[in-house]
């Protein structure tokens, strides 16, 4: 009995070694808990003060970045000096933070841009259009220099931007405000190509299908990470805005669909049908097109955003704001938001939102610039096109049969540490093995009678006939 204690303790702790192996594999897949709380918008810039009148307002320089706030009621005066060529573009981002109590068309912003005699060139007003969830409100004023613009709006000198938060806003908060100015130089011989109407008509392309890849997105324009036709997954928490910059050539177009899960508890997509949004900006910020939502029983709860293709032309067209948004070249931004009163009662705190994008079309020659378009944030370099075609192009099987890279490394690091574990196991197990044999024969020596084996004559030594 005191040998089968023994060698019972010896199985015990050989079966503890082995837990302890499997609990060591299954370490490296662990998921970690990256719940922190929603994440809010990340203004970027040099920090300025925006003055009470037009008298003493702070200069804004093309191709830099502001930050300021704005308080309910509040409106701030900037100045912009332009010349009497360039087409100009204000952008403001007005960014509540998530989870704040506004309601729609009672909180937003107005941005207006001004001549030096003080007449109106663009004016833009943008409000929360859910009630209850709040987003950054982002768009831009411009400043138009050919045929249909604004006449006084044409010549040289210093412009005033006015940025004014709407009184009696439902969120008492001083929202953190983004300021970027951005000048497109003339084209040489001036702008003679007309819009290209119809093209924004045609049935928008397919968004691609097939397994996501991980890309966390950004947390505002400034470090939204580029991405391209292919199919991404993020990690939400509600409340949450992620930013992705899509790089478009002329004669490209956008065409994407942001969708969660359905609801589990009952497999209904109604609730859920607005928990998700998305809106499309240009490269200088304006909003481009606001996503539809794609509510279909049984399905995913979805949003869809497509873009005319982007021609110069665009901004003479007699059309909507998504047609003439789509006049620039360069990095355009999706931004998702996920929407906390419909999905918090529905889905787990973290939500997984997969985004299917396409860059459609073929790239195409743009207008002959006078100046440096692609150092002024039109257009995109040598190393972003490289980047786009890398971020286009999902990981390849490798050709001898074998896992895609990460999926490799993953194996990999499994296999090592099962095979260090599995040395462990085998080193362990022959110790207990020796050592049970040592200690039987030499009890065997003391305790059992020498026996002859029937059949051979020879004496045989070891464990007991019972065991």
């Amino acid at each position: 009995m005191q040998h089968r204690s023994r060698d019972r303790a010896g199985l015990i702790a050989v079966a503890a070694l082995c837990a302890v192996a499997a609990t060591a594999v299954q370490m490296p897949v662990a998921a970690a808990d990256t719940s922190t709380g929603a994440r809010e918008y990340r203004v970027q810039g040099t920090s300025v003060r925006g003055a009470g009148s037009g008298t003493g307002a702070p200069s804004l320089r093309p191709g830099r970045t502001y930050a300021d706030s704005l308080g309910p009621g509040e409106k701030r005066f900037y100045g912009v000096d332009l010349d009497a060529k360039s087409v100009a573009y204000v952008a403001a981002v007005a960014a509540p933070r998530p989870g704040a109590g506004v309601v729609s068309y009672r909180d937003g912003v107005t941005v207006t841009l001004k001549n030096p005699a003080g007449g109106v060139c663009d004016t833009v007003p943008r409000r929360i259009e859910t009630k209850g969830v709040a987003y950054p409100l982002a768009d831009h004023v411009t400043r138009q220099t050919g045929s249909g613009s604004v006449a006084s709006c044409r010549t040289a000198g210093r412009y005033v931007v006015t940025v004014e938060r709407q009184a009696g806003a439902a969120d008492p908060d001083s929202w953190p405000l983004e300021l970027r100015l951005m000048v497109e130089p003339p084209v040489k011989g001036g702008s003679t190509n007309p819009a290209p109407e119809g093209s924004w008509h045609a049935k928008p392309p397919q968004p691609p299908s097939g397994s996501a890849r991980p890309r966390q997105g950004g947390q505002g324009f400034s470090d939204a990470p580029l991405v391209s036709t292919g199919v991404w997954r993020d990690e939400f928490e509600p409340g949450e805005t992620h930013f992705y910059r899509v790089p478009v050539e002329w004669g490209q177009q956008i065409s994407a669909i942001a969708e969660i899960p359905a609801d589990g508890a009952d497999e209904s997509t109604p609730p859920l049908n607005q928990a998700i949004a998305m809106r499309a900006y240009n490269p200088a910020r304006g909003l481009a097109k606001r996503g539809t939502a794609l509510a279909q029983e049984g399905s995913r709860p979805q949003t869809e955003v497509s873009t005319a293709p982007a021609a110069y032309g665009n901004r003479y067209a007699k059309a909507d704001y998504s047609v003439r948004a789509m006049s620039l070249t360069g990095g355009y931004y999706l931004a998702v938001t996920l929407n906390p009163p419909n999905v918090e009662p529905h889905l787990d705190r973290t939500v997984p939102v997969t985004l299917r994008l396409r860059v459609a079309g073929k790239a195409q020659a743009g207008p002959d610039y006078d100046g440096n378009a692609v150092k002024a944030g039109f257009g995109l370099t040598d190393a972003e096109r490289r980047e786009a075609d890398k971020a286009a192009s999902p990981l390849q099987p490798d050709p001898m049969g074998r896992p895609e890279v990460g999926h490799r490394t993953t194996l990999q690091t499994v296999a090592y540490t099962s095979f260090g574990t599995g040395s462990l196991l085998l080193l362990g197990l022959g110790v207990w093995i020796l050592t049970a044999r040592r200690r039987t024969a030499a009890e065997g020596r003391r305790e059992v009678p020498e026996t002859a084996d029937p059949t051979t004559g020879q004496h045989r030594y070891g464990p007991p006939p019972a065991w």
